[in-house]
């Protein structure tokens, strides 16, 4: 084996920023905010280089997943939780006014 076809042997399962926002379909500026961010997938870096392991980004992908939202949720739920408390006085008011 030569030594081109060991380097291409050891970083076979990985992909460069640039290769990740085109298979993401996002660009390599929003690739480099989620590390800032920490919300991306993990990455390596050799030296100046930047790559990212492709089991590590399948897995960050997975772990993005959320289950499909519950259709028949209560309006409540919705609200903020200061037009909740404002509601709640609201009707200890009309409980305390006499009749």
């Amino acid at each position: 084996m030569d030594e081109v076809d060991q380097l291409s042997s050891i970083m076979a399962g990985y992909v460069t920023p640039e290769r990740l926002a085109k298979a993401l379909g996002v660009t390599e500026r929003t690739i480099a905010r989620w590390y800032h961010f920490r919300e991306g997938p993990p990455r390596v870096k050799v030296g100046r280089k930047v790559f990212y392991r492709l089991e590590s980004v399948n897995a960050w992908l997975e772990s993005c997943e959320h289950p499909q939202a519950r259709a028949n949720r209560s309006a409540r739920s919705h609200l903020s939780r200061k037009s909740r408390m404002r509601m709640s006085k609201e009707l200890k008011k009309g409980r305390e006014a006499p009749e």
